[in-house]
């Protein structure tokens, strides 16, 4: 099978590509690729290119085009996952499956009872930035998932788009499923095209936050009756949003 790597748009608009940084380093040191090999580059827009290498250093790849097909395609239905930021390197194991199963979005969330509310300084955004490009490169995607900045409880829902989720732990047994809000809001979801789920920290939403996210006319659903840990529930929810959209299963 052909590698895939992601490069930036500016690079494939040509006949000919000019790779250099950490892909270059990656291709001639790590790889250990040499002039005559094939690979596949993806920028995000939907199209595959695949290049022959006709120049290898450790420094910098030279490469032909020969080719261009359209990419795997993009779930029709963006997904945005508003998550809880967690400690350690859970958030970044939570990215890798998000990009994994489709997600379009995922945006740090701070809640009042998150435990690391502090906003990702620069090279934390980087690092998140490569992981979601690698998982992308590794399961085939057309795109990476925009990162975005870390928002409040509060900012993320009045910039929040289409239907709104909020898996709560303690909704009851009378809370709907996500299946259930999608499957009764079918027509909205093609329609819309973008469904918003919000993750909740460890310590879970206070009962202000759900009630600010009623009157915002978020769903508050369930996600079962054993309680999650928030990146697992972020996984669970995403996952659930892709099968009832028909991208999963």
């Amino acid at each position: 099978m052909t590698r895939r790597f992601y490069v930036d748009a500016a690079s494939l608009s040509g006949d000919r590509v000019e790779i250099d940084g950490a892909l270059a380093h990656r291709l001639a040191n790590v790889l250990r690729m040499h002039a005559g090999g094939e690979v596949v580059l993806f920028d995000g827009s939907g199209e595959d290119v695949r290049v022959r290498l006709d120049g290898v250093s450790g420094r910098r790849v030279s490469a032909e085009v020969i080719g261009r097909t359209v990419g795997p395609r993009e779930p029709r239905v963006r997904l945005h996952l508003y998550q809880s930021i967690t400690k350690g390197d859970r958030f970044e194991w939570l990215l890798e499956k998000a990009t994994e199963i489709g997600v379009a979005r995922v945006v740090p969330l701070v809640a009042a009872r998150s435990v690391v509310k502090t906003p990702a300084a620069g090279n934390r955004a980087d690092r998140w930035r490569r992981i979601a490009v690698e998982a992308a490169e590794q399961c085939e995607r057309s795109a990476v998932p925009e990162i975005g900045a870390p928002l409040s409880f509060d900012d993320a829902l009045r910039g929040a788009a289409g239907i709104l989720l909020l898996p709560y732990e303690e909704a009851g047994d009378a809370a709907p499923s996500i299946h259930d809000v999608l499957n009764r809001r079918i027509d909205d979801v093609f329609a819309l095209a973008e469904v918003s789920a919000f993750i909740g920290p460890e310590g879970g939403y206070e009962a202000a936050e759900i009630e600010r996210a009623n009157e915002a006319g978020a769903e508050v659903v369930t996600l079962g009756a054993r309680v999650l840990r928030s990146e697992t529930a972020g996984l669970v929810a995403a996952t659930l949003v892709m099968h009832a959209i028909g991208e999963l299963g």
